[in-house]
């Protein structure tokens, strides 16, 4: 008997599992069309988001050149290793390690529960492994010439980032599954997705301060372990550093004490995993998939109270302003129906609710590094203000991307069949839902951050202001050529990660070109009262031009009668 077999695992049953799962990340995605079938896209974002993090590789590759040593250039390589990884198998983690309808699939089959685990564990860690390859190739390479470093580097880091891999993914793995054994359901789609947001600033925030760290304090091995020793036997990255360099044959007491270190917590969150976990797995997913809460007994209510008829006329009165800002009742389902799935649906939730991380990392790495100050008092520190602006049109953007996903891509066929006479309307209920719960909460946290660090409410508005205006146009680059139907495709591994990057760089072109003309104005080159105006019109010419150039004014094409083919559905 193996050791899987002792541990209460089915080898084959593991083979099969693994193999449809890997399938499903790279085969196809899918998506109802026209003629009311599935139809099925390849997953080309897994090779975009591959080939975006060896050029981010290939850019941490190149801090070699700055005479750091191999302690250094170690450090920095794995805490961008552990943060990418972290954020990408937190993102991609839910809809494995969560999948509602999986237990209606293969709950009545005998699989047993740690083998439904360990596939499902081993699924997220072949997606890490690839991700650690990807973004690990270049500083493979270059880490060689690293001071103090020797050709002995190549092995050392490949082993130092596959066991990073494992810690990411097993670390995310259990950390789930606890809660998914001590919480129910409605909790646990909360806790998920505030925790995703504080983990994405906690991560990003972490291997953004680190260079500067290191830059600001020289560090290298020795001053590490002579004055930093405890500090890092508390920062994961620094355990698989200890790793690479005790393969170097540096071997002394610091490198020992980090690579026992992260081999311990490795093995402990292993055992947890196998023991606590993995032996009711299945059990805990059937339990949050079917948790009675979803269902809420609706009890008559023979007359209504002063409170509720005053509900009831605050509801009348928000409907009409609701029926001035959405025309169209095409319009109106939409944004309602989205509306519901950013509030309701946990799937949406998760990858969305991260995205307001990024209306405080920005502002609070300028806070840390000292360039936040009013860029009306103090005009040699702008972009740390201007950056935080341009990132409501990147959440925006990043919103309506997510937002084409769901696991009941199915009833997006309701689409094809409504007569729905302009695609217009199907597409401005999503963007303004979008700009809705997304755009102006962005801007109202940039703002109250902005005020409370300036002390100057009216600068932090007029920071602000013109990204306001812009983010509706800029919006509107998401629907060039593109027929966007919300929740009609089912998701597939990468393609949040790479729509995301592919996002924030095109986002990158517009701060690059709004901030200067913004600086401009800020240095009193043109008067910020000219330069307001002046975004405010072309904005407006922005979304114009590029509403035509989208082609959705035309009519959504309607689905084929497949009866009078002999076609089914």
């Amino acid at each position: 008997m193996t050791f899987l077999e002792k541990q209460g695992i089915d080898v084959r049953q593991l083979k099969t599992l693994l193999g449809v799962y890997l399938k499903l990340d790279l085969r196809s995605s899918k998506s109802f069309g026209q003629q009311g079938k599935e139809t099925f896209t390849s997953n080309r974002a897994l090779l975009s988001i591959l080939l975006m993090y060896v050029l981010s590789g290939l850019i941490i590759g190149f801090f070699v050149l700055t005479g750091a040593d191999v302690f250094l250039f170690s450090l920095i390589a794995s805490s961008y290793t552990f943060a990418l990884i972290a954020l990408a198998v937190i993102t991609e983690s839910g809809n494995v390690i969560f999948n509602e309808n999986e237990p209606d699939i293969i709950g009545h089959l005998p699989i047993t529960s740690r083998t439904l685990f360990v596939a499902k564990t081993l699924n997220l860690f072949l997606f890490a492994l690839l991700l650690a390859t990807a973004v690990n190739f270049f500083p493979t390479i270059f880490g060689v010439w690293a001071r103090g470093s020797s050709v002995a580097f190549v092995f050392a880091h490949i082993v130092s980032a596959f066991l990073i891999a494992v810690f990411a993914t097993v670390l995310v793995v259990t950390s789930y599954g606890l809660l998914m054994r001590y919480v129910d359901k409605e909790k646990f789609n909360n806790i998920i997705a505030y925790a995703q947001t504080a983990l994405t600033i906690l991560f990003i925030l972490s291997y953004q301060l680190l260079p500067r760290l290191m830059d600001k304090f020289q560090i290298n091995i020795n001053q590490a372990s002579r004055d930093y020793f405890y500090y890092y036997l508390l920062y994961p990255p620094a355990w698989f550093v200890g790793l690479t360099l005790l393969l170097m044959g540096k071997v002394n007491t610091f490198s020992l004490a980090l690579t026992l270190t992260g081999l311990l917590i490795l093995s402990i969150v292993g055992f947890i995993a196998l023991r606590k976990i993995a032996g009711g797995y299945a059990t805990f997913v059937s339990r949050l998939a079917f948790d009675s809460s979803n269902y809420v007994e609706v009890k008559p209510q023979p007359f209504r109270s002063a409170a509720e008829a005053v509900q009831l006329s605050r509801a009348e009165k928000f409907g009409k302003i609701k029926a001035l800002f959405l025309r169209y009742p095409v319009e109106r389902a939409v944004f309602d129906l989205v509306a519901s799935y950013i509030k309701r649906d946990r799937e949406i939730k998760i990858r969305l609710y991260p995205t307001f991380a990024y209306f405080i990392i920005f502002p609070l790495l300028g806070l840390i590094s000292e360039e936040l100050s009013d860029p009306f008092y103090n005009t040699s520190y702008t972009f740390g203000a201007l950056v935080g602006g341009a990132m409501i049109s990147f959440v925006m953007m990043s919103a309506i991307e997510v937002l084409l996903f769901s696991e009941h891509y199915q009833a997006a066929y309701i689409f094809r069949v409504a007569p729905v006479e302009n695609l217009s309307h199907i597409h401005q209920g999503l963007r303004k839902a979008t700009f809705i719960y997304f755009g102006l909460p962005g801007a109202v946290i940039l703002f109250l951050l902005y005020a409370l660090i300036w002390r100057n409410a009216l600068h932090a508005f007029l920071i602000i202001a013109p990204w306001v205006m812009l983010a509706p146009s800029l919006a509107m680059l998401s629907f060039l050529r593109r027929e966007i139907l919300p929740l009609s495709r089912k998701y597939q591994k990468g393609q949040q990660s790479a729509r995301s990057m592919i996002i924030f760089f095109a986002n990158s072109i517009c701060l690059v070109v709004v901030g200067v003309a913004q600086n401009f104005a800020i240095l009193g080159v043109i008067s910020y009262w000219i330069f307001l105006p002046g975004v405010f019109i072309g904005s407006l010419l922005i979304y114009l031009f590029l509403r035509l150039l989208s082609g959705e004014t035309r009519p959504l094409t309607p689905a084929i009668n497949l009866f009078d083919s002999g076609e089914t559905n």
